[in-house]
């Protein structure tokens, strides 16, 4: 199993699981967070939160020691073994600033260190993620990018 990123987004107790994951995100975090620190804007692995991997893990590990009976029950809010109070939740305002920077950087200057594939495949998350942030932005919600595993 790998692990990968996925947006989430929180307005008022309403949550809502991306519905792709973020995989070319997750793999030049490292690089991004250095595009982040010279643009001045809050790096992303800032609003990265890995609850769901943790759990997902200590629940592999109850299964593979025979313990189903203290398997965390799924929450009904949000669909997951992990409910809305168990994670970290960040401002879709500053998301933004930073996912539009990016973008905006990497529109640019596409030499970013990176071949134009990436660079492509990088923009095309940047902006599925501005798309779902954007119209929440005005109304408070929150999000962060869950890392989680998948197969």
């Amino acid at each position: 199993m790998a692990s990968a990123l996925r947006l989430n987004t929180l307005l008022g107790r309403r949550f809502q699981s991306g519905d792709r994951l973020l995989e070319h995100l997750r793999n030049e975090l490292k690089l991004l967070d250095g595009l982040c620190r010279t643009l001045g804007v809050t790096e992303l692995s800032q609003f990265v939160d890995t609850t769901a991997l943790e759990l997902q893990t200590a629940v592999a590990m109850l299964k593979e020691e025979g313990g189903t009976e203290a398997l965390p029950e799924i929450d009904p809010e949000t669909g997951h073994i992990w409910g809305i109070e168990d994670v970290s939740w960040q401002p879709s305002a500053t998301g933004m600033s930073t996912l539009e920077a990016l973008e905006q950087h990497l529109r640019k200057t596409p030499r970013s260190g990176l071949n134009s594939n990436k660079v492509r495949d990088l923009l095309d998350e940047l902006s599925y993620c501005t798309t779902l942030l954007a119209p929440l932005e005005s109304e408070g919600a929150q999000f962060h990018l869950a890392l989680d595993e998948h197969p």
